[in-house]
């Protein structure tokens, strides 16, 4: 494998957002598509679980330390802006943060990315699984993807090409987004105030105040899973330092020195307490890596 930047024992509670986990022997920062390539291929000859890392809202570790080959897009953060046919099209590498989006989108007036501007995501991570919230979700504005595939052959999609679902892509299943593009139009709306608007109505609905992974379970068919978990007596419920937000009950949060361990028996009472209850099996929106 040819040179590539890496840091070492690197705290994972720092590297997603409810803020716990154990530690990780080496986290590699690639900047290139030959990079991935070579970290897919050392963690197929290592048998060593590939790991992209993002923002990692939507991720949790456990404890201890986990020598897997963990993947930051710290350092593919580039993007450029293209006007093409009434609509400005965002080429951004898979590190670029919403932030970084919604920052284009008011200072261009730009419609079509308010809905999903209170993600705390990564282009890379919200393509993978396929980020939305208040009804949007980031396949109603993508036009391609480059996506690395588990044997490292570098594949350019068009939109149509790729069967989105609900919290679903086809790049769950492993590879890596080093890319992707999304297409928004110049809008006559007043784009900065909807969007001031809507982290206002997200922070009242949500426990933004504390450490959280988001959303714990997808949303299944029947009911939304904050609702079940709600009836199942879960709101507010914790486990030593971690509980179901009082605000939100699909919400967890770390209410300060979290253990993976209470996480994850919170995680399997609320399973087994919903099917017992309603039938249902939760799917997990999170990923969990141990």
């Amino acid at each position: 494998m040819g040179w590539i930047d890496k840091e070492e024992n690197v705290d994972l509670s720092r590297l997603c957002t409810i803020k716990i986990g154990g530690k990780a022997k080496s986290v590699y920062l690639p900047e290139t598509v030959d990079d991935i390539k070579n970290l897919i291929s050392e963690s197929r000859e290592r048998e060593k679980p590939f790991v992209p890392l993002g923002t990692g809202s939507n991720i949790v570790f456990s404890d201890g330390v986990l020598d897997y080959i963990f993947v930051s897009t710290k350092k593919l953060k580039k993007y450029r802006l293209e006007e093409k046919d009434g609509y400005i099209y965002i080429h951004a590498q898979a590190g670029v943060s919403f932030k970084t989006i919604v920052s284009l989108v008011k200072k261009y007036n730009l419609e079509g990315f308010e809905y999903l501007s209170g993600i705390p995501a990564t282009i890379g991570g919200a393509v993978v699984m396929n980020a939305g919230a208040f009804g949007s979700q980031i396949s109603d504005i993508i036009r391609q993807v480059e996506w690395i595939d588990g044997e490292g052959r570098l594949h350019q999609l068009k939109r149509e090409e790729i069967d989105f679902g609900y919290r679903k892509s086809p790049f769950q299943g492993g590879g890596f987004v080093y890319s992707a593009v999304i297409r928004l139009k110049k809008s006559r709306k007043d784009i900065p105030q909807i969007i001031k608007s809507h982290l206002e109505e997200r922070n009242k609905k949500q426990p933004l105040d504390k450490p959280t992974s988001g959303s714990t379970f997808k949303n299944p068919p029947e009911k939304p899973a904050g609702y079940l978990l709600e009836k199942a007596g879960l709101k507010g419920y914790r486990i030593g330092n971690v509980a179901f937000s009082e605000k939100h009950a699909n919400f967890m949060v770390n209410l300060g020195g979290g253990r993976f361990k209470e996480l994850k028996e919170l995680i399997e009472l609320a399973e087994r307490r919903v099917g017992e209850l309603y039938q249902i099996k939760l799917e997990k929106e999170i990923k969990v890596v141990e």
